[in-house]
This record gives structure tokens, sequence and C-alpha cells, in this order.
């Protein structure tokens, strides 16, 4: 089964077209020796156990054997005189005879040379490196969405083209990772030149570390940077000093990470080991352990506006709010009824955020008050899909386990639902809001191979109540002048033609609007 387990976009102009990788021949003779040796890093324990088990299966095989003796004493006088027969029409006994002249070289002839130009057959030697140039180019229009994507046994990276003005959305790139992606995240920050613009995304995984890819290479085989101690680290400690060592970073998998926008060195992750970590990406060190909750922790986001103030939510039913310069004394809890799936800050009311839980339930809370303002039975399962439009003040999108997705409206403290719909993407697993356009989503589910993207813009109900709020933000828009003084012309377009779409619906009240004779292109 293939599904989305992880998603996060990627803003407008933060990445550039990818550099290809080429791996030399040294390179992958490497790469292969290494993946034949046997597992030596594996941890004692685990030693331990398989060796136990091997014992166990010997004295099981040692039985059976016996077993199987007796049963084919009796059997092979029976079959005797059949395979006699089937040896003597075959020629069986002279089977393996037969191939003892092939000459393996020769199968060198259907090898594959790596570049078109070691080819003596061919008359043409272009490897048309300038339309591959052109395939993987990313304009400074373009978003991407990185999915973490699980097929089967395999998991990776998948990079996807979002243009909204050209109405282009396609699969780019990807990369394999060794374990399923749980959270994605990204980030600019470059630890060897921290005024370098780079285009990073961070992953945790199954695995009690995490690694940092940059996006910006194609056929990258291992991460730029790895945060919290490796199985091999481990390994190596445990020699050096004798004993298990005590060493930086989560012992379980990683949950939830969060990106800290105003300081960019510093990066947060949540673990099914209880623990909070603060990761100084300058120094890819730990910087901070914070152990609060009592069960995992698998919902983190830094607030917007003040840098230092870190929320988090757990199976423990609770929510907390630290201050990351002395979060053991500085915090603030909120105790709710069910275990916390996802915390969301409302970026144009920061104030305010919402919280989902494993019973369906939505909160509304005030970092000023001790109980939620408003609290609503939103879906009869787990909320596992929850974003906030970037740019629209109340718009929420809610998802759950059975594929429906509700649209609120949160401005006056409340929740208002405007919309509800099925999806057909099997168990929703993340909802995103695109941080360019304020109307544009993407979401995922088990049953889906790819991400789908939807501007909500296009529902009556949508147009109806955020009219107004739309208008403040094309208005907003047009205020942003380019580099030459002028305003964006299809920004004013789109707004225009918006105008005259509801002249046209308030005209033509109790007619039936035909959509097919008049398209709007937003």
């Amino acid at each position: 089964m293939r599904f989305i387990s992880s998603m996060t976009w990627i803003k407008k102009g933060a990445s550039k077209t990818p550099v290809r990788i080429k791996v030399n021949e040294d390179e992958m003779k490497k790469l292969f020796s290494e993946i034949d040796k046997p597992a030596a890093d594996e941890e004692e324990d685990e030693e331990n156990e398989s060796e136990k088990e091997e014992d166990i299966e010997k004295i099981n095989e040692k039985d059976s054997k016996e077993e199987e003796e007796d049963e084919d004493k009796k059997s092979d006088s029976e079959n005797l005189d059949d395979d006699a027969k089937i040896n003597k029409k075959y020629n069986l006994d002279d089977y393996d005879d037969e191939d003892d002249d092939i000459k393996l070289e020769q199968l060198n002839s259907l090898a594959c040379f790596p570049t078109n130009a070691l080819d003596d057959y061919l008359i043409k030697k272009d490897d048309g490196e300038d339309s591959d140039e052109e395939d993987i180019e990313i304009k400074p229009t373009d978003n991407l969405i990185v999915c973490g994507t699980v097929d089967e046994e395999d998991s990776s990276l998948n990079i996807y083209v979002y243009n909204e003005e050209e109405g282009n959305f396609y699969i780019h790139h990807d990369i394999l990772l060794s374990s399923v992606p749980v959270c994605v995240e990204w980030l600019d920050f470059d630890p060897t030149n921290k005024n370098a613009a780079v285009n990073y995304l961070a992953v945790g995984t199954m695995n009690p570390w995490i690694e940092i890819w940059d996006l910006d290479l194609m056929d990258s085989l291992e991460p730029e940077f790895i945060l919290g101690s490796t199985k091999k680290i481990k390994k190596k400690l445990k020699a050096e000093l004798g004993k298990k060592p005590k060493v930086a970073g989560h012992t379980d998998a990683v949950l939830d990470l969060s990106y800290n926008h105003l300081n960019r060195n510093i990066l947060a992750s949540g673990s099914a080991d209880k623990t909070i970590v603060l990761w100084d990406l300058e120094n890819l060190k730990q910087a901070t352990k914070i152990k609060n909750h009592k069960d995992k922790v698998q919902a983190l986001q830094f607030h917007p506006i003040e840098s230092f103030s870190l929320l988090s939510g757990s199976c423990d039913s609770t929510v907390a709010l630290y201050d990351c310069r002395n979060p053991k004394t500085n915090k603030k809890i909120w105790k709710l009824e069910s275990d916390i799936e996802r915390v969301l800050w409302n970026k144009l009311d920061p104030n305010y955020f919402i919280c989902s839980d494993d019973e369906g339930s939505l909160s509304l809370i005030d970092i000023r008050n001790d109980a939620p303002v408003a609290t609503v039975k939103a879906h009869d399962s787990a909320v596992s899909g929850l974003s906030i439009s970037s740019q629209v003040p109340g718009l929420l999108l809610s998802a759950c386990e059975d594929e429906i997705l509700k649209i609120w409206d949160i401005k006056n403290h409340s929740f208002d639902k405007i919309y509800e719909e099925k999806l057909k993407t099997g168990e929703v697993t993340c909802v995103k809001s695109s941080p360019d356009s304020g109307f544009v989503f993407s979401f995922a589910g088990i049953t889906s191979n790819d991400p789908k993207v939807w501007d909500i813009r296009e529902l009556k109900e949508i147009r109806e109540r955020f009219y107004e709020r739309m208008n403040i933000v094309e208005v907003e828009e047009e205020k942003n002048e380019d580099a030459s003084g002028e305003k964006n012309p299809k920004r004013r377009e789109r707004a225009l033609k918006f105008k005259k779409f509801q002249m046209k619906q308030s005209e033509n009240e109790n007619k039936k609007f035909k959509t097919n004779k008049r398209k709007i292109k937003y």
C-alpha cells in the first residue's frame, strides 16, 4: 500500500533549479560494499535477542528434522521408481554439464553505457542535457509541496511543483529514505554559512534522530546533516566507555518538528520518548531537553510572533506553552478530555491557538485564559488534519480518519461550520495551507498516491462568507509593488473579475447560474 504520511509547502522563491549529483564508479563500489557488509552497527540488546531466537529455532529445527527423516524414508521408497523414469526421460543426470562451456563474459555486450558518447553503435551521441535542464527548472513563481511517502517497504520524499498562475502541478523528483517519514519541516538555515540562502528539509522518522536534506540536490544518497546519535555512534561510544552511553537527542521515534522562523538556528522536535528537544542548528547539537509530558509528544509549533514561545500537545491529554529561555518554570498547561492530535497557532490572531484530539473535538484556546473559549465535536474520529489559512482571517479546515473535510469560520472566537465534504483519499493524514495563497490547500490520505491541491474559492459558500475578507487580502496584495514600482496587473485583473462575477450573481439571483458559460479563473 502506498500513502502519504507527512506534508509541507515551500514558499515561492525559496527553491532554485536543483543540481543533479553524479556518482562515480569508485563511490558506487564503496556504497555497495557498505550495503553488503553485515549489520555490524546493531545494538547489543538486539543482537542478544536475535541470538536467543536462533537458539530456539535450532532446537525446533532439530526436532522437525528428525520427524521429517522418518517420513522421508517412507516416501523415498515410494517415489524412487517415478524419479528414475523422469530422470531418464529428460536426461536430468547430465543437465548441469550442458552449461559448462558458456562464458559469462559474453553478457558484457548487453551492458548499458553511462553516457551515449561511450556507445560505438550510436550515431547521435547527444544525451539530451539541454532537455533535462529545462525539465527540472524551478521558476520563482513555483511552490514546492514535499510529501513523505511510504510504498510497501520503501520510504521516500516526493517533491512536487505547483504553479497557481499557470495551473501546473507535477512531481519533480524524489529522495529515498531509510525509514518511514513521520514528520517534515522546511528550514533555511545552513550550519556552515548562516547567511547563505538554502532550501533544507528536516525529516523525523521512526528512528530517534533527525535527517536534514538539501532539496536543491537531485539523486542525493545521504542527508547533509544528522541531529542526534545514530546506531553507529552509540556503539562506538559504548565500546569506548564500556557501558551504555548517555547520548544527546531522543531515544525513540520523532513525531513532530517545528522550525523557529524568528530565531533561525533553532529547531524543536517532539518524540515518542515523551520529551521535547531544542536543537542548536549552528552547532548541530542539543541545546535543551524538556521533560514535561507523561506520554508521547506528537504536536509542536513555535509562536508566529514571540520567538521564545513554544506550544506542545501530548497523548497525556495536555497542551503546554513554554518560554524556551526557562521552560521548567515558565510554562502554562491546559488539561483537555482526550489525547492531542494537532496544535495550531492562529497567525492572524496570535493570542489564540486551536487543538484537535483523537475523539474528534476541536478546542479554541486563549492563552490568557485557563479554559478553552470554544469547543465543538467536529468529527466522529481522530482529527488528523488541521490547517488555518495563511492570509484569510478565521478560515480553518479540519479533516479526520473518516475522510470528512469541514471548513470553519472562527473569526468571532467560535466554531461556525461553513462547508462539509467527503474526500476520496481514504483516512486523511494531513491538510496544509499554501504560504502564498490564502484559499489554496493541499491534503492527502491513506489511499491517495499523490497530494490533492484545492482552491476553495470555487465554493459558493466560501465566496459568500469570505467575500469581504477576500477583497481585504487582494487590496493588501495590490499594495505590494514590484521592483519597477508598478502594481501587479494579474492581482488587479483577478479582483476585477471577481467583482464582476459577484454583480452577475446578484442580478440573476432567481435564475440558475451556468458556470460552463462563464468560467472565472482566480
